[in-house]
């Protein structure tokens, strides 16, 4: 968060409540919220750090706000940040244990089967590429939410198509063995 909101004072001062209006401009359709509470606390954070400061605004017929801006040290940290390059995506594999388990459990835990664990994987990653699909559909076209509606039914394709993959070569992979050794 602490980036997110470097950047989103990046783009001008501005008091909390203009932060979070920003943020949610950007990422409130892809259901990545954050709560106004969590924006101000950050912002204490980087005001602490010295990576922001802030000067006292009248609110009108409110009570004075705090405008906040990027300080010299902001920026470099956001510099920073930006030139810092991310982690490699690399695949969980919470999915393959269990099919892998499964497969060595079955002779042993009856109705334990690895290709009920894939048709329920499957089903969930379906369930989500329809909420996704609803969620796209309220997206404004081009938009940050958009972008990272796209990315996540791109990885649950993804998924759909490894889990394919899981089906056809687990077999083969690691045979199923009856309670007495034997293969089946």
């Amino acid at each position: 968060m602490k980036h997110v909101v470097l950047g989103l004072l990046a783009a001008g001062p501005a008091h909390g409540y203009e932060v979070r209006r920003r943020y949610d401009e950007l990422f409130a359709g892809a259901g990545v919220e954050v709560n106004v509470g969590q924006i101000y606390i950050t912002l204490g954070r980087l005001e602490k750090d010295g990576l922001v400061t802030y000067t006292p605004a009248s609110g009108g017929d409110r009570r004075d706000r705090k405008v906040y801006r990027l300080t010299d040290t902001g920026t470099k940290a956001l510099r920073e940040f930006l030139a810092e390059r991310p982690d490699t995506p690399i695949v969980k594999p919470d999915v393959l244990l269990r099919l892998v388990t499964a497969r060595l459990a079955a002779s042993v835990i009856p109705g334990i089967d690895a290709r009920a664990i894939i048709a329920d994987h499957r089903q969930r990653c379906y369930e989500a590429l329809r909420d996704l699909d609803r969620q796209a559909g309220q997206a404004a076209p081009g938009s940050v939410s958009g972008l990272l509606l796209q990315a996540t039914a791109l990885h649950l394709q993804a998924e759909l198509r490894w889990l394919e993959a899981c089906e056809q070569q687990l077999t083969q992979i690691l045979p199923q063995t009856k309670p007495d050794g034997d293969q089946p």
